[in-house]
Parts: C-alpha cells; sequence; structure tokens
C-alpha cells in the first residue's frame, strides 16, 4: 500500500478529531440560549477536551496489544455514538455527559492516526507528510467556526453533531479497505490498573490548571501527588506497563516530548491571546483579528511543510528545531515591544511549524514497533497537554496585571479595562512566552542529539488472525 493512499485513509480521521475541537465554539451562545446553560457553558468545551486527553494514552497500548485497525474502529463507533446523543440531548447535563463519551472516542482519532502512518512510513520520509497533516489541522481549524456558524443559524446547532455520522462512516470504509495490513496484535494483558490510574492523574492535572474548574488547588494537588505514587507503585509491579521504562531509555524521546509540549505551549499562547488582544487592545472586529490569524496558521502550514521535505531530502532533523525555537523567540519579544506585529506572527508559525516535523521524526525513528503505539500517544499525550498548559500559563500571567471586573448588574460580561492594565498584562504575557522558547532553544542546542534517520519501517512480528 502506497504512503499517499494510507495518509489519505487517516487524513479524514485527523480532520474529525480536529474539526471537533473547533466546531462547537460558534454556536455555543446558540446552545447555551436554548439549554439555559449559563456560565457553565464552557464545560461543553472542556468537557470534551478532558476525555480526549485523558484517554490518549491508553489508546496507544490498547493498539499495541489488539493492533490498530481495530481500535480505531472502536474510537471512531465511540465517537459517532457521542455525536448522536450530543444531537439528542435535551439540557446542560446530558450534553457534557454526551461530550465525554464523543472525547473517549475522539482522544483515539488522532492519536491512532499518528500511530498509523509511523507504521506504514519510513522516519526519513514521514517529515514531508507533516506538511499535510499541518494543511489538514488549518483546514480544520478554519471550517470548524464557519460550519459552526453556518448550521446554527441555517438548520440547527445539532447539526454540528450529526455531521458526523457521513464521515465517521467514510473514515470506517477506507480504514477497513486500505489499512487492514495493520490489524497486527501481540500476547499480553492489559495494565488495566495502570490505565485507570494514568486517566485519573491526567483528569485531576487538567482540571487544577483549567480555567473553568473551581477546585481546591490545595486538596486537588494533595489527590494528584497521591495517585502519582499509586501509578509508579502499580507499573512496578506491572509484566506489560501502560507507561514502560524502557521509553525514557531512547535516544532523544524524552527530550523530544518536552519540546513538542513547549512547542504547542507556545502556539496555544498566540492562537489564544493574540485575537483577544487584537479586540479588547485594539479595537479590531473578531473578522479582522481572524484574518491576520491567518498569517500564523499560514506561517506554520509553511513552516512544516518546508522543513519536513528539507528532512525528507537531507536526513537532518536537529537545526530545524533549533531554527524554529529561536524563531518563535525573536517572534514573541516582538510582541511583547508590539512591533512588527504581522512579521512576528510569520516568523512565530514559520518556527513553530519547522519543530512539528522534526520532533516527530525523532519520536517515529527510536520506537520499536511493539512500543510504537503508546510511545507515539505519550508524544500526542505531550502536545495536547502543552496546549492546556500554555493556555494557563497565560491566563494567570494575564490576570496577574489585569484583574477580572465584572460590568455592574451582570454575571458574565466583561467591563470595559483600563488600556494600561490590558497594554501591560498581553506585554508580560509574550515576555512569559518568550522566556519559555529562549529555555526550549537552549534544550534543543545542549540536550537534543542528532542521529540518523531510518528509510526502513520496523516492523511487527505477530499478525491479527
Amino acid at each position: 500500500m502506497s504512503p499517499k493512499t494510507i495518509f489519505t485513509s487517516v487524513a479524514l480521521v485527523i480532520a474529525l478529531g480536529s474539526l471537533e475541537k473547533s466546531i462547537v465554539t460558534t454556536p455555543l451562545p446558540i446552545i447555551g440560549a436554548e439549554l439555559n446553560a449559563g456560565q457553565a457553558l464552557t464545560w461543553v468545551i472542556t468537557a470534551y477536551l478532558l476525555a480526549a486527553t485523558a484517554v490518549l494514552p491508553v489508546y496507544g497500548k490498547l493498539s499495541d496489544i489488539f493492533g490498530r485497525v481495530k481500535m480505531l474502529n472502536i474510537s471512531i463507533l465511540l465517537f459517532i455514538l457521542g455525536s448522536v446523543a450530543c444531537a439528542l440531548s435535551q439540557d446542560l447535563t446530558q450534553l457534557i455527559a454526551s461530550r465525554v463519551l464523543q472525547g473517549i472516542g475522539g482522544g483515539g482519532l488522532i492519536a491512532l492516526a499518528f500511530t498509523v502512518i509511523a507504521d506504514s512510513i519510513p522516519a526519513r520520509e514521514v517529515g514531508k507528510y507533516q506538511g499535510y497533516i499541518s494543511i489538514v489541522y488549518a483546514v480544520s481549524s478554519i471550517a470548524g467556526p464557519l460550519l459552526g456558524g453556518y448550521f446554527s443559524e441555517q438548520l440547527s446547532w445539532r447539526w454540528i453533531f450529526w455531521i458526523n455520522i457521513p464521515l465517521g462512516a467514510i473514515a470506517v470504509w477506507m480504514i477497513n479497505k486500505n489499512l487492514r495490513h495493520l490489524s497486527v496484535k501481540r500476547a499480553s494483558k492489559f495494565d488495566w490498573k495502570g490505565a485507570g490510574l494514568l486517566m485519573t492523574a491526567t483528569t485531576l492535572l487538567l482540571l487544577l490548571i483549567s480555567p473553568e474548574a473551581s477546585l481546591d488547588a490545595t486538596i486537588a494537588s494533595i489527590a494528584l501527588f497521591t495517585v502519582m505514587l499509586l501509578l509508579v507503585w502499580v507499573e512496578r509491579k506491572a509484566a506489560d506497563p501502560i507507561l514502560p521504562v524502557r521509553l525514557v531509555s531512547l535516544p532523544g524521546y524524552v527530550i523530544s516530548v518536552l519540546l513538542i509540549l513547549c512547542s504547542q505551549l507556545l502556539m496555544f499562547a498566540v492562537l489564544v491571546y493574540l485575537p483577544l488582544q487584537m479586540q479588547w487592545q485594539k479595537g479590531m472586529t473578531a473578522s479582522d483579528s481572524g484574518l491576520l490569524m491567518m498569517i500564523f496558521m499560514f506561517s506554520i502550514t509553511t513552516g512544516a511543510y518546508f522543513g519536513g521535505k528539507q528532512i525528507a531530502r537531507k536526513g537532518y532533523y536537529k537545526r530545524f528545531v533549533v531554527v524554529g525555537f529561536l524563531l518563535s523567540a525573536i517572534a514573541l519579544w516582538l510582541l511583547h515591544f508590539d512591533l512588527y506585529l504581522s512579521a512576528a506572527l510569520a516568523a512565530a508559525g514559520l518556527g513553530l511549524g519547522l519543530t512539528l516535523p522534526a520532533l516527530s521524526v525523532v519520536v517515529q525513528n527510536v520506537l520499536p514497533a511493539e512500543d510504537r503505539g503508546i510511545g507515539m500517544s505519550l508524544f500526542g499525550f505531550g502536545r495536547e497537554l502543552g496546549g492546556a498548559i500554555g493556555v494557563a500559563i497565560c491566563a494567570t500571567i494575564f490576570h496577574s496585571q489585569v484583574p477580572v471586573v465584572l460590568a455592574e448588574g451582570s454575571e458574565n460580561t466583561l467591563a470595559h479595562f483600563d488600556p494600561e492594565a490590558l497594554a501591560q498584562g498581553f506585554s508580560m504575557t509574550y515576555a512569559g512566552m518568550a522566556v519559555v522558547a529562549v529555555i526550549a532553544f537552549l534544550l534543543a542546542v545542549f540536550a537534543m542529539k542528532g542521529q540518523a534517520l531510518s528509510s526502513d519501517i520496523k516492523p511487527h512480528a505477530v499478525k491479527d488472525k
């Protein structure tokens, strides 16, 4: 099976997973009005993200044991069932519960899609496909809010969930038609105790850093620490632990997971806070700020495509990570000083785009076939966690400079901020992110080692009968 056919088969899966994160944003006010949601409305988004991130490593390990295709089918089925439940929800509680089910399915979509690509395309060649993946992400990110607005205005907000049924059915057909050769498994007992503790720890961590969750920080931190200790104890006794310690010894693996976390942290900081700055501080409309962000998204896609092509041609990758974080640091300092906005966005996008294929090929290159599912999923987990941490850090820095003040007589309408406080808040936020970019640059220079990229696929040993 050709790499292009394999990529086409999983591209729709990637699109489904990324589309679901953005298509809900536009209809939220309409959903809130119909379901009398109030301030709890943001949990419609948060519930999906929490569930999807928590199950990410579990899907990877299950696919190592039971096979990629089987777990992809289960993931898409749960995603479709969750979508149906969302479309039929009659109140906010039902919708949030349905979004959790949808997220449990959605967590496997992108994680397993990336693992399938790693199974089928050599590490040296996979870099250029990162450009195509970035295009899928960019199109989904743009199409999501547009489709959400169209469905909610012309038909019903419920259609943002109904649309997943035919798309999911096509994805299942393509996967089972083109990826049957990846139905590979191995004889091993799944580490259910470790999986449960890992999901619990992940959920606690995400709730702890989530702005929407009102947890007691002390109690939540103690609970998280306790669960982590139990996880370490259980994993040391497990025959085939869900978190294999051997991954730590793989050259470049841990540093790549850490750097992809930094990359996504910086990306989400810009994606979330720059539009807010353009609208709150500079008086732009939502449409104008969205058009400005197109520079950032286009630059990410360009950087990923160019970097991937060069890695495939020459086999070098470290230079792209180093240059990528250096460009990002310079761009964020420009944003901090409010200089050359368009150029800064272009440099930030190009730099972060360069890091994506380079870090992906390092991980794929060192992972043995039997650990490729969990290894790629933990890499994806680092990517998702980076976005959540980035938003949380930015919120902390921003609100330390600009306290939230509600308009008189309203529970959810922000009052006009002091212009100087706003400017200071955004400036310090970008300064904090610039420091992160500098740290990532130094890690890439001194902790990341270059290695030869493989031109072959490391095969599985046992086929699923």
